[in-house]
């Protein structure tokens, strides 16, 4: 799993290759994506308490579920815009479950967010490694140009960043 999200920070575009032939790559996808959700929920917990209390109170575990599955849901967003998009639209070489494991492993720089609160600008640079890192899988997974990879990913890539970012600051600014 660690391998393959290394290959995918690097940009590395063979490792979608990889991917899309062995699907036992589906696991590997899913904890990375389990993994940065788990890091943006960490970031949100720790940006709205003190460094030195430790433990997590109900509603606090809750608030960590609650951005787990929302980054998985935004993980099948960016996939369903992908697919629809890249595979109907530009007649893409790959199918939905080939497109969701490629998204899911290049999902690996949302882990950054854990550090949002000693840098705030790390999450901003993650969330665009991502967006970068999806077009390459696109390109790859897909067997597209550019341009139209660029398109596909962006597009899902800001839906769902767009669902996930709302859901997610709609849930920690409720009231308790």
């Amino acid at each position: 799993m660690f391998g393959l999200a290394f290959r995918a920070l690097l940009l590395d575009g063979s490792v979608y290759e990889e991917i899309r032939e062995r699907q036992e790559t589906m696991f590997s996808a899913l904890g990375i994506v389990i993994l940065a959700g788990c890091a943006v929920g960490l970031a949100f917990w720790l940006s709205g308490r003190e460094l030195e209390s430790v433990g997590l109170d109900q509603d606090e575990l809750l608030g960590l579920a609650m951005s787990v599955s929302t980054i998985m849901s935004g993980w099948f967003v960016w996939t369903v815009f992908v697919w629809l998009l890249g595979i109907r639209l530009f007649q893409g070489d790959t199918g939905f479950r080939g497109a969701l494991r490629a998204l899911g492993v290049c999902s690996a720089p949302l882990i950054l967010s854990v550090f949002h609160v000693y840098a705030p600008m790390l999450t901003l640079v993650g969330v665009l490694w991502v967006l970068v890192s999806g077009v390459v899988a696109v390109k790859n997974t897909c067997d597209f140009e550019w341009w139209k990879a660029g398109i596909a990913a962006t597009v899902g890539w800001g839906w769902a960043i767009g669902f996930s970012g709302l859901m997610l600051l709609f849930y920690h600014s409720a009231p308790a």
